[in-house]
Order: C-alpha cells, then sequence, then structure tokens
C-alpha cells in the first residue's frame, strides 16, 4: 500500500495535483505517517513511549492511530505537495464524507474548479467497505452537484477477514467492491504480492480520475499477517487460513527475491537495506527514551492563523453582530427584487413583497426573513455561506425559499447571490436522502475552511440521530480529542405540535449529554433575531465551535415570534432573555413565580398567562442552554427575590432539557447553587416517556393544555 500511495501522489502531483487528503482506518496507518508523510519516528514512538507529562488542558486526546497529520513534500520530479490525513474515530468508514467535505472545502479555497488540483484518497478495509452504509452514502455523493471532488481514489486494504468474520459470512457478493458497480467506474482486482503491477494499476486510476473526474477502485487482494491486533490469536477462528499465512513470504521478501533473480538488487543489499531502517528506528526510540519529548500536535496554522482556542470566560464576551439600518435595508432591497425576465410562482411574489415591506415598516420580521438578512450581511461582509440537507434550498416547511424556479423554464436563481460584485457566494444544495453521508461531509467541509458559514439543515430534528455517529465522533469531540475546531452549524426543526413521536423532538437531551469542556453551543431560540445574532455570531467570534439550534416549526409562522428592525441593527445574541413585561424594578418585586423554559413552550406560557391575567408571573427565556448562562441568569433571577421557580418544558421529563439543567442548578455539578440563593427548582412537564411524543393530536392538546396549566397554578 505504502509504494501506491507513493505512485498515486507521484503520477498526481505531475499531472496538476497540489494536495492530497487520505481517510484511512487503523491497519498501516503508522506506516503512512512514517513512509508517506515523513512524520518524525520520534514523534510517533514518543506517543507510545508516554514517558512525557500529560494533561487534560487541550483536551482528552486520543489513541495514536486515530490521529491525523499534515505535511509538505516535494516529489521526485520536484513538485511540491501538501498531504493530509484527517484524523478519524474507531467507526469504520465514516470518515470517508468528511475527507469529501475537507477536499470540496480545499477546492473552493483554490478555486479548482474542474477539481484536479485536490485528489482526495480514501483506504478501506474489505469488511468494513461490504457492510457499512455509510459508504453507500459516500459513492452516492460523488456525481451529485453541491457535493462531487472529481474523483476519489479508493483503495481497498482486501484482507479476506473482518476480525474473525469470513467473506462468506460477511458480504452477499462475490467481491467486497461490488457496491462500486453502482458508479460504473473502473475496478482492479490486484494481486499485493505484485508490487510492480499494483504500481502500474496506482499510476493508471490517477491518469483515469485526472481525465475523467470519477471514482476509481483498487482491490489489492492481501492478508492480515498478525490478528485483528499484535496479541490477538487468529487461528482460533480461521486455522486453515493462518497455517498458509505462517508459511507465506512478506510482500518485501517475494519483491526482493525478484529483484535479486532480475540482478537488480542482490539479497544481501535488500538485507542490508532491512537493517539500515531498523537501526535508524531503533535509534529513533532510545532517544525518545531519553528525551521524552512532547508529542508534535500541529493546530492553527494554514487558513487557521487568524483563530485561537479561547478562554472559558470569552464564550460569553459579547461579539458586535448588528448591522447597519442602511445595510440591511439595501440587502433586503436585493433578495426580495428579482429580474424581470424571471417568471416566478404567483404565490410566491406576495411572499418576497411582504418580506421586504416588514424590513421597511421595521416590524413583523419572521423567521424565514431574519434568517435570510443573516445569509445576506455574511456574504455580503466576504464570508461565503453554504447550506445542505434534505429540501433546504426551499425549506422543508415552505420558509426558506433561497433557490427560486422558473415557473416557465425551470432555470434556478439565487437572490441572495445577487447582492453586490464583490460579495461572498451563497450555495444551497437539496441532498440526497441522507443523514450521515451529509452530515459527515459537512462537518469535514468545515474543519477546513473556518471563514464559511456551513449549515447542515434536517428535514426533521428528530432525523439527525441517523447521522449520531457523526454527530458523537466528530462534531461534539474533535476539537477535545484532536485539536480540531468546527463551526459547523446544525438546524434541527423541534417542538411538539401534536406531530407525533417522529416529527417532534430533534433530542435536545442527547445533544446536551455530549457537552463538556465548552466543546459546542446549543440553543433553542424564540425570536428571529436571535437567530440572526447567534448565526452571525459563528465568524464574528475568533475561535470557532459547533453551534446545535432547535429551530421552529410553528414558530416559522407564528404572529408573536417576529422581531423588529432595530432587534438587528442593534444588540447582539442574549443567552438568556427577561421578561419585558417586568422591566419596571417595582413590577418585578410583586413577582410570586418565575418560569424559565426554552424555546416555542414560552410564546404558550405567555399567552395563557395573559389571558388567564397572572400577573405575578414572569416567564424568562434560556435562549442558550450550553454553555449554560449562569451569570446572566443570577443577574436576572436577583430581580425576583421572592419568587418560586419553575422549569417548564414540553419534553417528557427524561427527555429535553431537565436533566441538565438539573444538575446545573446544583444536583449535580453544584455551579449554580450560590448564585441564585440556594433557591430550589421545580419540574413542569411532561411525565417519563418511552417515545418523546404522543401519537394523537388531541391527546397532544390535553397534555400541553395540562402542562401550561400546572406551570401558572
Amino acid at each position: 500500500m505504502i509504494p501506491a500511495l507513493d505512485c498515486m501522489i507521484e503520477t498526481g502531483a505531475q499531472m496538476g495535483a497540489q494536495e492530497f487528503v487520505i481517510g484511512m482506518a487503523h491497519r498501516g496507518r503508522l506506516n503512512v505517517l512514517r513512509h508517506t508523510f515523513g512524520k518524525k519516528a520520534e514523534h510517533i514512538l514518543t506517543e507510545f513511549e508516554g514517558a512525557y507529562k500529560t494533561d487534560t488542558s487541550m483536551g482528552e486526546g486520543d489513541v495514536k492511530y486515530h490521529k491525523g497529520y499534515s505535511s509538505d513534500l516535494t516529489t521526485r520530479h520536484g513538485n511540491k505537495v501538501h498531504l493530509s490525513l484527517a484524523s478519524n474515530p474507531s467507526h469504520l468508514e465514516f470518515i470517508n464524507p468528511v475527507i469529501e467535505g475537507v477536499a470540496r472545502a480545499k477546492q473552493a479555497q483554490r478555486k479548482d474548479r474542474d477539481r484536479s488540483q485536490v485528489i482526495p484518497i480514501a483506504i478501506h478495509g474489505d469488511a468494513a467497505f461490504a457492510g457499512q452504509g455509510v459508504c453507500y452514502e459516500t459513492l452516492n455523493l460523488s456525481q451529485l452537484e453541491g457535493y462531487r471532488t472529481g474523483g476519489t481514489l479508493h483503495i481497498i486494504v482486501n484482507n479476506q477477514v473482518g476480525f474473525t468474520t469470513s467473506p462468506h459470512h460477511g458480504r452477499s457478493t462475490s467481491y467486497s467492491t461490488d457496491l462500486a458497480k453502482m458508479l460504473e467506474v473502473p475496478i482492479f482486482h490486484v494481486n499485493g504480492d505484485d508490487a510492480e503491477a499494483l504500481w502500474y494499476v496506482s499510476r493508471l486510476c490517477v491518469e483515469y480520475r485526472q481525465k475523467f473526474k470519477k471514482d476509481v477502485f483498487i482491490d489489492l487482494v492481501c492478508y492480515r499477517k498478525h490478528g485483528h491486533n499484535e496479541g490477538d490469536e487468529p487461528s482460533f477462528t480461521q486455522p486453515l487460513l493462518y497455517k498458509k499465512i505462517k508459511g507465506h513470504p512478506s510482500p518485501r521478501e517475494v519483491y526482493a527475491k525478484k529483484l535479486a533473480d532480475n540482478g537488480v538488487v542482490s539479497s544481501a543489499e535488500a538485507a542490508e537495506s532491512v537493517q539500515s531502517i531498523t537501526q535508524s528506528l531503533t535509534e529513533a526510540q532510545a532517544r525518545t527514551k531519553a528525551e521524552s519529548p512532547t508529542p508534535f500536535v500541529s493546530v492553527f496554522e494554514g487558513v487557521w492563523k487568524s483563530l485561537r482556542r479561547p478562554q472559558e470566560d470569552e464564550l460569553f464576551k459579547t461579539v458586535k453582530t448588528s448591522v447597519d439600518e442602511k445595510k440591511l435595508k439595501e440587502i433586503a432591497e436585493k433578495i426580495n427584487h428579482l429580474p424581470s425576465t424571471f417568471h416566478i410562482h404567483s404565490k410566491l411574489t406576495r411572499f418576497f413583497e411582504a418580506r421586504l415591506k416588514a424590513i421597511q415598516d421595521g416590524k413583523g420580521i419572521d423567521w424565514g426573513n431574519g434568517e435570510a438578512l443573516a445569509f445576506g450581511s455574511i456574504v455580503a461582509e466576504g464570508f461565503p455561506v453554504r447550506v445542505s440537507g434534505q429540501d433546504a434550498g426551499r425549506g422543508t416547511f415552505t420558509h426558506r425559499h433561497s433557490e427560486l424556479h422558473d415557473f416557465e423554464n425551470g432555470q434556478t436563481y439565487l437572490p441572495l447571490n445577487h447582492i453586490s460584485e464583490d460579495q461572498a457566494p451563497f450555495e444551497v444544495y437539496n441532498s440526497h436522502l441522507s443523514e450521515s453521508g451529509v452530515l459527515g461531509f459537512e462537518y469535514g467541509y468545515s474543519i477546513a475552511d473556518p471563514n464559511t458559514l456551513v449549515i447542515w439543515e434536517a428535514q426533521f430534528g428528530d432525523f439527525a440521530n441517523g447521522a449520531q455517529v457523526i454527530i458523537d465522533q466528530f462534531i461534539s469531540s474533535s476539537e477535545s480529542k484532536w485539536q480540531r475546531m468546527s463551526g459547523l452549524t446544525l438546524l434541527l426543526p423541534h417542538g411538539f405540535e401534536g406531530q407525533g413521536p417522529e416529527h417532534s423532538s430533534a433530542r435536545l437531551e442527547r445533544f446536551l449529554q455530549l457537552c463538556g469542556k465548552n466543546n459546542m453551543s446549543v440553543c433553542n431560540l424564540t425570536t428571529p433575531a436571535q437567530l440572526f445574532h447567534a448565526l452571525r455570531r459563528q465568524l464574528k467570534r475568533d475561535f470557532r465551535k459547533p453551534l446545535v439550534i432547535m429551530s421552529p416549526k410553528k414558530l416559522l409562522r407564528y404572529p408573536a415570534a417576529v422581531s423588529e428592525l432595530k432587534d438587528f441593527t442593534s444588540g447582539a445574541f442574549q443567552e438568556a432573555m427577561d421578561d419585558p413585561a417586568f422591566s419596571n424594578a417595582k413590577d418585578a418585586s410583586s413577582v410570586k413565580k418565575v418560569i424559565l423554559c426554552s424555546g416555542k413552550v414560552y410564546y404558550d406560557l405567555i399567552a395563557a398567562r395573559d389571558e388567564k391575567k397572572k400577573n405575578g408571573i414572569a416567564v424568562v427565556r434560556v435562549e442558550q442552554i450550553y454553555p449554560w448562562p449562569a451569570g446572566l441568569l443570577a443577574q436576572i433571577l436577583s430581580r425576583y427575590p421572592k419568587a418560586e421557580l419553575v422549569w417548564a418544558q414540553e419534553e417528557p421529563r427524561n427527555m429535553g432539557a431537565w436533566s441538565f439543567v438539573f444538575n446545573t442548578w446544583g444536583g449535580g455539578f453544584d455551579l449554580f447553587q450560590d448564585k441564585v440563593g440556594g433557591r430550589p427548582i421545580r419540574y413542569v412537564g411532561r411525565e417519563v416517556c418511552a417515545a418523546p411524543a404522543v401519537g394523537s393530536h388531541k391527546l397532544h392538546e390535553n397534555e400541553q393544555a395540562e402542562l401550561i396549566e400546572k406551570a401558572l397554578s
């Protein structure tokens, strides 16, 4: 495999490639790092010896064979290339969509429109490639407009066994590569003992990729010398196979004999070469033991140079995200006027007229309008925006309409790309019906380009659990494990409106359970202006964190869930919001109960309170649940010193934010108790459930009315 990679890089560089993005699992990784990337043996061995001083100030870290690396090298023909090996978890093959996203971002940065300068290389295992569904999801991206990278070079390291599972138990096809037949591209089956055949095919693969801009596959038929790891005993489960392997010469020995037989390199010279390299590694190990150097970590280089790792107190530092009124009105004029030659659907004419009027009047700006202002202001300031997901162009709930289709000829028009000549691009793509593959792609894009607002939108928030591996192993933990920041934003429609158990919950509780060490922001917003400031904050801070938004459904058109223009032209994102009905200190002193909540339920509580004239109740919104705004909430609650405190939520007791809030309040972490004078907080909401919501709309209405009544009583 090492000579194959060497050939691909050498040939690719001769044909115009300047970068290679590589994704692979564990087997062979250390050799790739040493012999392909040129990582110093001392740096690799240091991680194994473990003699250096350890701490968790930069995160938990990860095992040696998960870590990524990058380097610059000069090929034998004098071409300079940059190599990137992506960090990956133990979850096999999930790195595939990530490297595609990384490659796409790098192509955009280089303005590599024919996609010849950046080449992704994916190295698979035979059992994993045949078995993991994310492989299909990723291959299906290869020729899609919003995701194509000009072809990927695939190497299937065919060990003819998956841990202890034989091929006839691991797949229903003749070859492990049969999945790739869906793309109608070349698949080369190569004997791993024939180094020169592999070299020839590797060169052919690069030539094919550069000419046709399609994927190409090598099925490298070989074997696994040891068991699943060096301490495993493979003959327990494959006794006959490993009897053959034990007596079989290695590929190096096979090739050395061939060279000796042809009089190219003598057996003695081959043995001397092995001895020399072994000696250099032994010396490197000795230096490592003697010097105990700290492992080498490369962060904040290249496009990340202007960014840094923030201190904890900086996470709540106010960032200027407001935009001048004149500028916003100019943007609104541009994105709500269409060319006279464009034939728009008659219903959409009124849609854009209403949007523009709301901004001109300075009031009644709804969710989609606020989002459009955020996107427009971001691209106008030179930051690209990329939005993708199922039905992202129009929006699942018909609120976005960022991509328009001519009613007579079907041609598309993106108003956000017609603000000014020097603006950055706005891209929106309807993805194929995939969560894991597409979210992995967008995560990869975000770690390669911190200066683009990258957004993935779930069709419904519930469907994000189809990408749980990407959320768990990459988005929430990549900074702590691999020192890799991401500014990826997730829009996950969430809210209980009687639509049943699979169209109600984005599983807020799961994201909060993943929160720690300020690894990401989790928000449940109530106004379009808050969305505007939250999205702009992603690019205005000098660090990057993933942002998870429980985005609305009902609130998209709810008459009360609107903002005024002044909310966009002044102020900033508010992690928590006091009740505007008690802005007067005298009124606040009379409050007997404070209901804290997050998201849509706020409007239900306010409407019921006002209808029932429950004047002594304040409703406080927690807009950002993590990082928990303890200081700001303490400041707000100090205005209501005698009030009873209640947490109200729509979700069942064992879901939603309650467990997190209770622990944060003092039940677990003891972070908040002193700041609110030791006042207890009571839960109001649905009781413990197995499914997030009921299937009957009538039952939902009864439950909702009951929890609102409980909160106010």
